[in-house]
């Protein structure tokens, strides 16, 4: 845990002046590359970017760009609103569902075999397994080579 008795507060923050000047001169659809000055970093350019267009009720989209410049497109305002029919809601709940169903018989199905249920399918749980099993065999490893140091040191 952090030692919040220790911690330094600040009330300084970034004038988006010349942030939202520039915003302002832009228009839905344009894609601007912007140069970035010495010392810059796109991160911390494209967050002032987003805040400002925050404020100027704007939306941008950051596009790849390399570390010398940021590359973004001016979006629409609102944001798409998807509309789905009652018959889509069901067979997406009908979806989920039927993939909790196959999770939760794929773990009884692991754990009847004796296995924890992190050996189950997923992909995270497997390349855990991995690195069990990678883990295992240098320490495996690691007591063949000590076994051989001490037999090699005997004799």
């Amino acid at each position: 845990m952090p030692d919040f008795t220790n911690a330094e507060v600040s009330n300084t923050s970034t004038d988006l002046t010349p942030y939202l000047a520039f915003l302002k001169r832009l228009e839905v659809g344009q894609v601007v590359t912007l140069p970035l000055e010495q010392g810059e970093s796109p991160r911390r350019v494209m967050r002032a970017l987003n805040l400002a267009a925050g404020t100027s009720r704007m939306r941008i989209a950051r596009l790849p760009s390399g570390a010398e410049a940021v590359r973004f497109r001016v979006i629409p305002p609102a944001k798409r609103t998807v509309t789905l029919t009652e018959e889509a809601k069901r067979a997406r709940v009908a979806k989920a569902k039927a993939t909790r169903a196959a999770r939760k018989a794929e773990l009884e199905q692991v754990a009847a075999m004796g296995r924890p249920a992190e050996a189950a399918g997923s992909p995270a749980a497997q390349v855990v397994a991995e690195e069990q099993t990678a883990e295992a065999g240098a320490v495996e490893a690691s007591a063949t080579r000590s076994s051989r140091r001490r037999r090699a040191s005997s004799s």
